[in-house]
C-alpha cells in the first residue's frame, strides 16, 4: 500500500513539473510575440483546468492576442481563472467591475469589495501592486489617495520583478512622490523592464515621456516613435492607435505639427483597423470620424454609422455621441430623433460631455417642427450641468451664459459666470476668449482688467485663425 501511495505521489509530482514547465514555455512565447503558440499551449492547459492559463488565455481574448477578439470568452475565462483560485484573475476581475471593462456593469463597492479582501488575505506582489497603484493614482473615485500606504505597500512587495510592480514603480518616478524624487530617467528604466516583462503599456508611456519637449533631458522624439513601434509588435492596442494618429496627422494639426513628416496614410488606417479588430471603441471611433470627414479616405455615411455602432456597442464615449448625432441627423440610418436621445443620454452616462451638451441644447430650445421649442428644461439644466462637470469647454461657456444674465435655468451668479467662461477660454475655446475678454473689460464677476482682457483677444484670433485652417 505504501508502495502503490509513493508511486502516486511521484507520478503527481511529474504531473505538476510537466505543468509549469508548459506553462514557462507558454510564457516565453508570449513574451516573445508568438501569440499564436502561445495562445494554443495556453488554451491546452486551460481545458486541462490550470487557473493560471485561464487568465493568461483571457487576456489573449481581450486583446486578440493570437486568437480573434471575443469579450464574451474573455470574461468567461477571466471568472473560471477566478473560481479555480488564480489571485491575478481576481484581482483583474474586481477591477472589471470598478471601471466597468469586458461588458461588465460597471459596480463600483462590488469591485472595491473583492479587491480588499483580496488584499487582506494575500500577498500576491501583482494584487499588491495594482492596491498600491489605485492608493497612488486613483482613479479619485476609487479609493482615497493614500500615498504613505500606497509606498509602503509597494516596499513589502516580494516580487519586485513582476511586471505591475515595475510598472507602477515608474509611475513614482515618473510624478515623484512623497519623499521620492521625480527621475524621469528612472522611471523609463524601470517601465523598460516592465515592457520586457509583458506589460506593454508601457512602451506607451515611455514615448509619451520621449516626445515631451519640456522634459529636456529626456526628449527624443525618434526614440519615442521606435518605442510605439515596439509596442505594435507587442500587439499593443494603445500603441496601434497612438502611432496610427501620428501616421494620420493632418497639415492644420498644430497639436500634431512635430510629427507632420511622419505622415503615412498607408500605415495609419491599417493599425486604426488593426485596434479596431482588437475591439477598441476608441479605435471604431477614429474610423467614423475618418468616413465622416472624407480626409484620408473617400466620405462614407454607412461607414460612420456602422463604425459608430460598433464604438457605441464597445461602451466608448465618443463613438456613442456620434451615433447619436448619425441618428440625429440622419446619417447613414433613417432618421430617429427619439433614438438619439436615448443614446445621448447614454453617451452622457458613458462620460461624454459634448453628448450632454447636446441635450441641453436640444431639451432648451428644441429643433424646429420637430420638437417643441423649451421642450424640458429640468432636463436641459440637468444635462448643462452634467456637461460642465465632464470638462465639456461647450458646455461652460454656455454655463457662462445661463449664469450671466441669468434667467429660467440659473439665477444670476456673475463670479461663476466669470470662472467657467475662463475656464472655457483656457482650454481654447474661442467663445470662452471672447467672453472672457469681455468680462474682463467690463469688471463683471471680475476686478476689471484691460491688459489681461487684450490677451484674451489675442487667445481668440489664434484659435480662430487655427479653426478656419482646419
Amino acid at each position: 500500500m505504501k508502495h502503490l501511495v509513493y508511486i502516486l505521489f511521484i507520478g503527481l509530482i511529474i504531473g505538476l513539473s510537466s505543468c509549469q514547465s508548459e506553462i514557462e514555455e507558454a510564457d516565453s512565447l508570449r513574451l516573445q510575440n508568438k501569440f499564436d503558440e502561445a495562445a494554443k499551449l495556453y488554451q491546452k492547459l486551460s481545458d486541462e483546468g490550470n487557473a493560471y492559463a485561464m487568465w493568461r488565455l483571457s487576456i489573449a481574448y481581450s486583446n486578440g492576442d493570437g486568437v480573434d477578439f471575443d469579450q464574451e470568452k474573455a470574461l468567461t475565462l477571466l471568472k473560471n481563472a477566478a473560481g479555480h483560485g488564480c489571485e491575478e484573475a481576481k484581482g483583474d476581475l474586481a477591477e472589471a467591475y470598478m471601471l466597468g471593462q469586458l461588458g461588465i456593469v460597471k459596480d463600483t463597492a462590488k469591485g472595491k469589495n473583492m479587491l480588499e479582501k483580496l488584499v487582506n488575505k494575500s500577498n500576491n506582489s501583482y494584487i499588491q501592486s495594482k492596491y498600491a497603484g489605485f492608493l497612488l493614482f486613483g482613479p479619485d473615485d476609487l479609493f482615497e489617495k493614500n500615498p504613505e500606504k500606497g509606498l509602503r505597500i509597494l516596499k513589502e512587495v516580494k516580487d519586485k520583478t513582476d511586471p505591475h510592480y515595475l510598472y507602477i514603480m515608474g509611475g513614482v518616478y515618473m510624478f515623484g512622490i512623497e519623499n521620492i524624487d521625480k527621475d524621469l530617467k528612472k522611471s523609463i528604466e524601470y517601465y523598460t523592464k516592465s515592457f520586457e516583462k509583458g506589460k506593454r503599456y508601457s512602451s506607451c508611456i515611455i514615448a509619451d515621456i520621449l516626445f515631451t519637449k519640456k522634459y529636456k533631458d529626456v526628449y527624443n522624439r525618434e526614440n519615442g516613435i521606435e518605442w510605439l513601434k515596439k509596442g505594435v509588435e507587442s500587439n499593443s492596442t494603445d500603441a496601434m492607435l497612438m502611432l496610427s494618429k501620428i501616421y494620420l496627422v493632418s497639415e492644420d494639426d498644430v497639436d500634431y505639427d512635430e510629427f507632420k513628416s511622419y505622415r503615412n496614410i498607408g500605415k495609419g488606417l491599417y493599425l486604426l483597423q488593426k485596434a479596431a479588430n482588437h475591439g477598441d471603441g476608441e479605435a471604431y471611433f477614429q474610423l467614423g470620424n475618418e468616413y465622416y470627414y472624407g480626409a484620408n479616405v473617400d466620405k462614407d455615411d454607412n461607414k460612420f454609422f456602422e463604425y459608430s455602432k460598433k464604438s457605441f456597442d464597445l461602451g466608448y464615449a465618443g463613438g456613442a455621441n456620434n451615433l447619436g448625432a448619425a441618428y440625429m441627423n440622419g446619417i447613414g440610418c433613417e432618421k430617429d430623433i427619439k433614438k438619439a436621445i436615448a443614446i445621448w443620454e447614454k453617451a452622457v452616462k458613458l462620460g461624454s460631455g459634448y453628448a450632454a451638451k447636446n441635450l441641453y441644447y436640444l431639451f432648451k430650445f428644441g429643433k424646429p417642427n420637430e420638437i417643441p421649442i423649451n421642450y424640458n428644461r429640468e432636463k436641459a439644466k440637468y444635462y448643462l450641468l452634467q456637461g460642465a462637470n465632464l470638462n465639456e469647454p461647450d458646455a461652460w461657456i454656455a454655463l457662462s451664459f445661463e449664469y450671466y444674465p441669468g434667467g429660467e435655468l440659473f439665477e444670476q451668479d456673475l463670479e461663476q459666470a466669470y470662472v467657467y467662461a475662463k475656464k472655457s477660454a483656457d482650454a481654447g475655446n474661442i467663445d470662452g476668449c471672447e467672453r472672457v475678454a469681455y468680462l474682463l473689460d467690463k469688471g463683471i464677476g471680475c476686478k476689471r482688467n484691460p491688459q489681461k482682457a487684450q490677451e484674451y483677444r489675442v487667445m481668440y484670433e489664434v484659435n480662430k485663425n487655427n479653426e478656419k485652417d482646419k
